[in-house]
């Protein structure tokens, strides 16, 4: 069936209220691209990291927020809350009403009060517009305290607290201040945001509290300052708040700079704007409407974060003259989001590396997550040693890759002084060739650093260091040191050398956070990570029958779901010569964990991998993390149009009949008889053709993806 143009503007088929709910944990408030501002609701508790659950009662909207992660919960600072009648500091929460959010903007009426809420932003201002009922004395309250509170976690430690800060009246129309705060997901090291808050009109009453109530005079400090304005009978309060991770100054400045004269509507147009800029990178006809809506809203969420603090602007510790960013976390993105990213923005993708090699020469590691200015807690080894091999070898420019292997190597050949936050557990893997018992989540983290064993043979490889790529390579073969031929999977040993007995693959012995084996899956849900060496996973599974059987019982048995360490393995029947069950399972999956809903995930979206996972696979280019290869299927729309960088040429797919398996292809005019590409073949741009079908053929089953081994 030939599938016809659909032509709309992207921004119109975004909607920011997809996922928002547990567990996609994304953000319904409006933001601009990589913006340090992030605006939206806070919900009454139970709530997870946004801070926000749907039908929840609202207590305030908050300037900085995380989106679609897990764990415990960090920011939700500088809280603002419109109320009617006295000026007071005892605030009840709101009944959600009329709910509604489109990119840049989100509104909501508070009942029982009838106050109308709107919100839109600028990279590093929030605005807001609260229209009051006909006769009732307004109100706003600016709380400088608000922190997210996750449920079930302690206040400082696993989600946040506030711990000091300021507010102070520097006029009838300005308010400044400072929240001190600590705790979230991954570290607890304290960190303070900067405000400065502009009213449109003059307060009539001006009042400042703490946690002892409220105090006498225009200025208070300590933990939950909040400074309370109130305006007599007026319809509309209109406010711009700029936030700063460094100074007063700095958050006066982004509302001089950012929103100077304009209005709130102005505002609003202008953040659409960008926005369409930024999503018509990729445009994508045919499909169906939720098909579409699903692809932009995606796009949308994985532009959300890292947080961009420019060049020596927003970053605190040092000036360096390089671009820096916040909050990160690149064991979940590292999945598929950083290989997109480095698709259609290399420009990001590189400067986000020069930030990692930044941090690295002035605190002497590299992070694997970096949230509020410190490392944060290693989940496996270090991702970055992944994400600079594969630079290198789609041949990224702009980056010292010489510097970066000296870095890498630093995680093999140096015990870390806090394995928590940076560089590995060494010695067992040194000393045996395996990471034994001794160490939580033994047998997850083998399998990653042999992975970044094999980047950093790869990189010396790329940059002709013979000796030092064969070591390296050598030391990846470790992986199968953990292999249990009896189970087909991997399995933890104790540090004598004996073998975990009894050993179930298929479960966790506690639960996947805390299990000591392996780090949030079981050891047969993590088996399928080893992307240096697939036809040799083949191969110790007893060949291609034997594995296509592994795979079917894997998906059959429920074990497989949409966590960003098995987004991979759908595709991994590529390696038996069968991508006609790759795309069986891509569909499967892209049915079953997206839908266009509040509830439209099912696992945290965390850093884009989910986002990725949905655009590159209803493109038909999925990426292979570390490396320069992709694997093809069939797209879901009739033509997608990828723009590679700002200077470069677009990449056309094209699929214009409907189906679910690729029986012929193209490249730039010339047949391709395999399901898979290298970057090189593609980063200057091109046609890529495919002839779909409701039914498989034989079309490439002949010639498997490389695998290069441990051998390199």
């Amino acid at each position: 069936m030939l599938r016809g143009n659909f032509m709309m503007t992207c921004i119109s088929q975004v909607d920011p209220l997809i996922a928002v709910n547990w567990p996609g944990n994304c953000l319904c408030g409006p933001y601009l691209p990589n913006s340090l501002v992030r605006l939206g609701p806070d919900t009454l508790p139970p709530v997870d990291t946004t801070g926000y659950q749907s039908g929840q009662p609202i207590m305030r909207f908050s300037h900085t927020h995380l989106s679609g992660t897990g764990g415990g919960g960090r920011y939700g600072n500088i809280g603002v809350t419109p109320f009617i009648g006295p000026v007071r500091i005892g605030l009840d929460a709101y009944q959600p009403a009329a709910e509604m959010a489109a990119v840049g903007y989100y509104s909501v009426r508070l009942e029982p009060a009838g106050i109308h809420a709107e919100l839109t932003s600028t990279p590093r201002a929030g605005v807001h517009r609260y229209h009051f009922p006909s006769g009732a004395a307004a109100g706003i309250c600016i709380d400088a305290g608000a922190v997210v509170q996750v449920r079930g976690n302690k206040p400082g430690e696993w989600t946040g607290a506030s711990t000091g800060g300021f507010v102070e009246w520097i006029s009838d129309r300005e308010v400044v201040g400072r929240a001190d705060c600590r705790g979230g997901w991954g570290h607890q090291f304290p960190y303070s945001v900067f405000f400065y808050a502009q009213f449109d009109q003059a307060a009539k009453q001006r009042l400042v509290a703490n946690q002892t109530g409220i105090v006498p005079g225009l200025a208070t400090d300590g933990p939950n300052c909040r400074a309370v304005a109130g305006f007599e009978t007026v319809p509309t309060v209109g406010l711009r708040v700029g936030i700063s991770f460094v100074s007063l100054a700095k958050a006066r400045a982004a509302v001089d700079r950012e929103v100077g004269d304009r209005d709130f509507d102005a505002v609003r147009r202008a953040a659409e704007q960008v926005w369409e800029q930024a999503l018509t990178v990729i445009k994508v006809t045919g499909g169906t409407a939720d098909e579409r809506k699903l692809f932009y809203t995606m796009l949308y969420r994985l532009l959300c974060m890292p947080t961009d603090l420019g060049v020596d602007d927003e970053f605190g510790l040092w000036q360096s003259g390089v671009r820096h960013f916040t909050d990160f976390c690149l064991w979940d993105s590292v999945r598929n989001a950083n290989s997109l990213l480095g698709l259609f923005n290399p420009e990001l993708a590189v400067a986000l590396l020069n930030c990692l090699l930044d941090v690295a020469a002035h605190t002497g590691w590299f992070p694997d997550a970096w949230i509020a200015g410190h490392s944060a807690m290693v989940q496996g080894g270090s991702s970055v040693d992944i994400l600079l091999c594969e630079a290198a070898l789609k041949g990224l420019p702009g980056i010292d890759y010489e510097k970066a292997l000296r870095q890498m190597r630093k995680n093999n050949e140096v015990e870390s002084p806090d394995p928590w936050y940076f560089g590995r557990h060494l010695k067992d893997y040194q000393d045996q060739g395996y990471v034994s018992t001794s160490v939580k989540n033994c047998v997850s983290r083998h399998l990653e650093y042999a992975y970044q064993d094999w980047c950093i043979g790869a990189l010396a490889a790329k940059l002709g260091q013979r000796d030092l790529a064969q070591t390296y390579f050598q030391n990846s073969r470790k992986v199968w040191n953990l292999w249990r031929a009896d189970l087909k999977t991997f399995a933890p040993r104790q540090p004598d050398g004996n073998w975990v007995n009894p050993f179930d693959p298929t479960k966790c012995r506690k639960d996947s956070w805390n299990d000591p084996y392996f780090y949030e899956g079981t050891s047969w849900q993590w088996s399928f990570s080893v992307q240096q060496d697939f036809a040799g996973l083949v191969a110790h599974h007893g060949g291609a029958p034997a594995f296509l059987k592994h795979l079917d019982e894997f998906f059959d048995s429920g074990q497989h779901y949409s966590k960003e360490t098995m987004l991979h393995v759908p595709y991994l029947y590529h390696y038996a010569g069968r991508p006609d069950r790759s795309a069986d399972r891509v569909r499967d999956c892209l049915a079953k964990y997206f839908q266009p809903t509040r509830d439209g995930l099912r696992d945290n979206e965390d850093m884009g991998c989910q986002s990725a996972f949905y655009i590159c696979s209803t493109m038909g280019l999925y990426p292979l993390m570390g490396q320069d290869l992709y694997w093809l299927t069939a797209p879901v729309f009739a033509r997608t149009e990828l723009q590679l960088g700002r200077a470069g040429k677009p990449l056309v797919i094209e699929a214009p009949r409907a189906g679910k398996y690729i029986v012929a292809a193209k490249l730039n005019g010339q047949p391709l008889e395999r399901a898979w590409l290298r970057h090189a073949e593609i980063a200057g741009g091109g046609v890529l053709e495919f002839e779909l079908a409701d039914q498989p053929g034989s079309w490439a089953t002949r010639q498997l993806p490389p695998s290069p081994g441990t051998a390199g």
